[in-house]
């Protein structure tokens, strides 16, 4: 409104609201200011109840929360179901010092638990004591609290969290700075000036750029070009936003990120949630040397949008630090990725794509391999973009062996293996026909954790 005030004042403006005072008009003008800080008044009056109706409460086995005025709505979620727990500081709440604290669990799309918002330092408390008890650490009844002080004391209000406090010391995530837990860390605050250059070399820059050029070299009018520009700006935003100032740490089996521009934010992985992991090199990052790792994670990739937390616990690194970090969430130690899984290539396949995959693939046919292990099966992919891929066998959720006409003319076939929904996305590609049924078959034996039914309750 002030934005438009400024446009259209002008002289001839200011003339007319002269007219008006001249005439004796400045009753209607009263009365016009007066309704509009009556409405005000009645907007803030609203907002308050509405607002005293959210509260959260954390007991013995789940964190819930409440809210609602005409309708009120309760969600809960218990621990032993809790994926991850982030703190969120959106552009806006970084001005006010507030943040919102994100519960996933394993619930399908609409599963996340938002509590916004809290003051920050209250936020990274809470997110410390939901992590403790879910595992188990320091489970005590929390005793609610009115979050203005002077309101009476409801079921829900927001939590106190002392125990965190408390517990700070052992459990997990001692907060610190901006909400990185304290542990082992794995990869240091990645320079600002390689995160810049990393998101301008992938790909959908690189054809950002080519399709301004050409549409600068070409007789078009900005009109033309304006549209392209907005398109591709929000991803080039988000390239930039998930690997600024990123550091990544661990404290006994939990990943804790740290990342943001505008958006800042603390994201904490359970080492035990992640099911699959990548690790690639896009072919402009080959003259740095630079890679990056990736996860899917169960219950945490379903989640559209950007409000979900990122599947990139390494957005852009060194070899050895992005060795470091697919040996830590991979099932395999960093000896037998070199041996077994190398970056540039497999070193000693199981099954591989022959010869004749050259008419499908020509250009990346003789970098197809699959390599099998008791405890791992590992993909192998790409020529110029390199990509290497690496599940336990356990978490191969189906198996589909497929054909096309021009595989089946040639002797060929392509095993997918079906994963939770995430980044790392595996199959056997091309592979001799022969050869993609003994892998389908090996992996058919393939030991799956136990599973016994819920009992009914009598």
């Amino acid at each position: 409104m002030i934005a438009v005030a400024a446009v259209n004042l002008d002289l001839n403006t200011m003339g007319i609201f002269w007219g008006w005072f001249s005439a004796g008009q400045i009753v209607p003008i009263l009365l016009g200011l007066l309704t509009f800080v009556v409405l005000c008044a009645l907007v803030w009056l609203f907002s308050q109840v509405w607002w005293k109706a959210i509260g959260y409460r954390l007991t013995d086995e789940e964190i819930s929360m409440k809210h609602g005025v005409l309708s009120t709505r309760l969600r809960t979620a218990r621990y032993d179901r809790i994926q991850a727990v982030d703190v969120v500081e959106s552009v806006i709440a970084r001005v006010f010092r507030l943040a919102a604290v994100r519960v996933e669990t394993a619930g399908g799309n609409d599963s996340v638990i938002e509590i916004a918002y809290l003051p920050r330092d209250k936020a990274q408390q809470l997110r410390v004591e939901v992590l403790n008890r879910a595992q188990g650490i320091g489970k005590s009844d929390a005793q609610p609290e009115d979050s203005t002080g002077d309101a009476p004391v409801n079921p829900y209000a927001v939590a106190h969290v002392g125990a965190a406090e408390q517990d700070a010391g052992r459990g997990v995530g001692q907060v610190v700075g901006q909400g990185v837990g304290e542990g082992t860390e794995i990869i240091p605050e990645i320079p600002i000036m390689r995160s810049v250059a990393s998101s301008s070399l992938q790909g959908a820059s690189v054809v950002g750029a080519v399709v301004m050029i050409g549409l600068l070299l070409t007789p078009l009018t900005w009109a033309m070009a304006l549209p392209a520009l907005i398109g591709i700006l929000p991803t080039l935003w988000n390239l930039i936003d998930r690997s600024w100032r990123f550091t990544a740490s661990l404290h006994e089996d939990t990943l804790n990120l740290s990342y943001g521009l505008a958006d800042r934010r603390g994201q904490s992985i359970p080492l035990s949630r992640i099911h699959g992991a990548s690790i690639q090199q896009p072919i402009l990052w080959r003259m740095f040397g630079w890679w990056m790792v990736k996860v899917s994670v169960a219950g945490y990739g379903i989640a559209a949008g950007s409000s979900s937390g990122t599947t990139q616990v390494l957005p852009v690194g060194s070899r050895e630090q992005a060795v470091r970090m697919l040996a830590l969430v991979s099932p395999l130690d960093q000896a037998a990725i070199e041996d077994l899984a190398r970056p540039e290539g497999a070193s000693a396949p199981t099954f591989s794509s022959p010869r004749s995959a050259r008419w499908v693939s020509p250009i990346d046919y003789r970098q197809q391999a699959v390599t099998l292990l008791d405890d791992a099966v590992v993909v192998h992919q790409g020529r110029f973009a390199r990509r290497v891929k690496i599940i336990p066998p356990a978490h191969i959720q189906e198996l589909t062996l497929s054909h096309g006409p021009l595989q089946q003319l040639l002797g060929l076939c392509t095993v997918r293996f079906d994963l939770v929904p995430g980044p790392v996305r595996m199959a056997g590609e091309d592979l001799a026909l022969a050869e993609g049924k003994a892998l389908l078959d090996a992996l058919r034996q393939r030991h799956l954790p136990d599973y016994s039914p819920p009992t009914k309750p009598n």
